[in-house]
């Protein structure tokens, strides 16, 4: 949860400071938008060469290595001289942050029970769903006080503690279920060195297709796509148009810029998470007493209505836009939209783990794409 958090908060960072970027570097503030989208889509195709490797090496190697990655491209970023450089930075932090965003659902999957997985996806959700908005607030003052360069240092700051906490903190979590397994009898500081494959089996050029093996069955692909819409119309577009219209509408600064787009959308995405995750193991447990013992996904779903909180605050805000309303009716209908996102996002990764609990990796692989390509 905490990597997730930290990535997705310091990619939040950047849109608060796109005007001074764009001034800095000559551009429009269209093009300094490019600067997320280009992070996200490297983040959405990177894990589908990733998953092969970190189903047979483990989930650690795959974070360590990916997290040093995105430290170094954030330092990158801090001193990118030009507009070019500071577009590959960002490609490259997109591929150093893609570990986390694309098999931090399926790490859960590894810790967890089913009876009690809708609680901690809803967790990993949150932080998955809210790091946009709250990285705005954090990210204006800091380009208001410091310039915008520091938003990049402090992102390398920020990953380089999640890399210590890595280290020290954070064992493998795959393991073999038959007889073979690399973990066995080991210590906890002999689980954190790397000795190999924890899966005894080889390679195989199949496993770069098992990720899209998975679009063949509808209890994947139709979640994704209602995913990938409620994520990108209910935080992508607030995010990246959000400064451009309250500095155009209301005149406000970087830190202004922050605040609008990061308090309400938190508010909404706490609230939603409140109604959903706990709520969704409380009917699947319900369910399993009353049949058994046999945990229905589809028993989850009793919650989908509340993605209707989305269109309803989506309808609120461009009404506001459209006829130049106090900034509070745009704060309101963020809020109402973040409540939808959020169950959307927890549902979504909870139902499609309980369906495919085995290729959790591959799955949470094809979430993570839809997600990151839809929003580029």
């Amino acid at each position: 949860h905490g990597a997730s958090a930290t990535i997705v908060v310091g990619a939040g960072m950047v849109p608060a400071a796109f005007g001074p970027i764009a001034a800095s570097y000559g551009v429009t503030h269209q093009q300094a938008s490019y600067l997320t989208t280009s992070y996200t889509l490297l983040g959405g195709v990177t894990p589908l060469l990733i998953t092969p490797f970190v189903n047979l090496y483990g989930r650690r190697p795959a974070y360590l290595i990916f997290t040093l990655i995105a430290i170094g491209a954030n330092i990158g970023s801090a001193y990118a001289p030009s507009y070019g450089t500071q577009i590959l930075t960002r490609c490259i932090v997109g591929i150093g942050a893609s570990v986390a965003l694309a098999i931090g659902g399926a790490t859960i999957c590894d810790m967890f029970f089913q009876g009690e997985r809708g609680k901690y996806i809803g967790f990993y959700a949150l932080a998955l769903t809210n790091g946009p908005h709250f990285g705005p607030i954090a990210g204006g003052f800091i380009a208001k006080d410091q310039g915008w360069r520091w938003i990049f240092k402090v992102n390398a700051i920020m990953m380089g503690a999640v890399l210590a906490l890595y280290l020290v903190s954070f064992p493998e979590t795959l393991f073999s279920r038959t007889e073979f397994s690399a973990l066995e009898n080991r210590s906890y500081w002999q689980r954190l060195a790397f000795r190999g494959k924890v899966i005894d089996r080889k390679l195989k050029g199949s496993d770069f297709l098992a990720n899209f093996k998975m679009l063949k069955y509808a209890a994947v692909v139709l979640p994704c796509v209602y995913y990938m819409t409620t994520n990108t119309y209910g935080s992508i577009v607030f995010v990246l148009t959000a400064s451009s219209i309250s500095e155009r509408l209301y005149h406000f600064d970087t830190a202004q810029n922050g605040l609008l787009l990061g308090v309400p959308l938190t508010l909404g995405c706490i609230m939603g998470e409140c109604c959903t995750g706990w709520i969704s193991d409380w009917l699947i447990n319900r369910y399993a007493r009353r049949h058994d013992g046999y945990r229905k996904p589809e028993a989850r779903l009793h919650l989908a209505p509340l993605g209707l909180f989305l269109p309803a605050g989506l309808i609120i805000h461009g009404v506001s836009v459209a006829n130049h309303a106090p900034w509070i009716a745009l704060a309101v209908g963020m809020t109402v939209a973040s409540i939808g996102v959020q169950a959307g996002t927890t549902l979504t990764y909870s139902y499609i783990s309980d369906c495919y609990k085995p290729q959790a990796a591959e799955v949470s692989t094809i979430i993570n794409l839809f997600r990151q390509i839809f929003a580029f």
